[in-house]
């Protein structure tokens, strides 16, 4: 038997080619073992699930998180400085709604004019400027009084210091205004007593008064602005008397 001799060049050749046949009938067996185990279903790619809402909605999430974060390291400095001037706009505001409180008592103390048609009238028997003076005044028995003293307001939270005995603290100022005095020409102002005015337009009323005492009175007789002041009131006295001064 003769043997079949090949050169060099083709054995190479033949070996090549039975090793690229071998892996290629390798890569068949694989990938078919491969589909034999995934096999499942045969659902269209477009009626598959889909992935989770979780996984969906995690890149919102993330985002929305990361602009939350960014928001309150923006605004984290601004709250405090808004807290640190806190006290001081507290103090302004104070300030300015205890001014705006003397311009309206200023308004309600006048005489009612167009230009001020709020005005209670309190400066037609008090003066313009708190000054006092008289009215004419009819007793409850009839006594007519043609000019019945009425009591300057402008010094009035000086109490008995400045001639008001009635007058012992802020308090009897309001009660005064809204209670009225019995026998006198002073009537009750407050709507709790059938009078015109409400809390708040007496609370401005006796803001003015203490604004323009505050020229006319010492601050160590002042009633108003002054609690110690209070406390070295005398007692008061008798009331006054029609024509007598006050």
């Amino acid at each position: 038997m003769t043997a079949l001799a090949l050169s060099t060049a083709a054995t190479v050749a033949l070996i090549s080619g039975v090793v690229i046949g071998l892996a290629f009938v390798a890569g068949l067996i694989v990938m078919a073992a491969r589909r034999r185990g995934a096999r499942g279903p045969d659902i269209p790619s477009g009626m598959r699930p889909g992935p989770a809402d979780e996984v969906l909605e995690q890149h919102h999430i993330d985002r929305t998180m990361a602009r939350g974060v960014a928001f309150m390291l923006l605004i984290a400095p601004w709250l405090a400085v808004i807290w640190l001037g806190e006290p001081g706009q507290n103090v302004d505001d104070e300030t300015e709604l205890a001014a705006r409180s003397v311009e309206r008592g200023e308004m309600w103390y006048q005489i009612s004019t167009e230009e001020n048609p709020t005005g209670f009238g309190c400066a037609r028997c008090h003066g313009a400027e708190a000054q006092g003076g008289t009215v004419p005044f009819t007793t409850a028995d009839g006594q007519f009084i043609p000019e019945y003293p009425v009591p300057a307001l402008r010094d009035v939270c000086g109490g008995a210091a400045t001639g008001h005995p009635l007058i012992t603290s802020l308090e009897d100022i309001r009660t005064t205004i809204m209670e009225g005095r019995e026998g006198t020409p002073m009537p009750s102002w407050s709507i709790r007593f059938a009078g015109p005015m409400n809390d708040q337009q007496i609370l401005d009323l006796i803001s003015y008064l203490a604004e323009i005492n505050e020229e006319n009175v010492p601050e160590e007789q002042n009633l108003c602005t002054n609690p110690q002041a209070t406390a070295a009131t005398p007692e008061p006295g008798p009331t006054v008397t029609p024509g007598e001064p006050q």
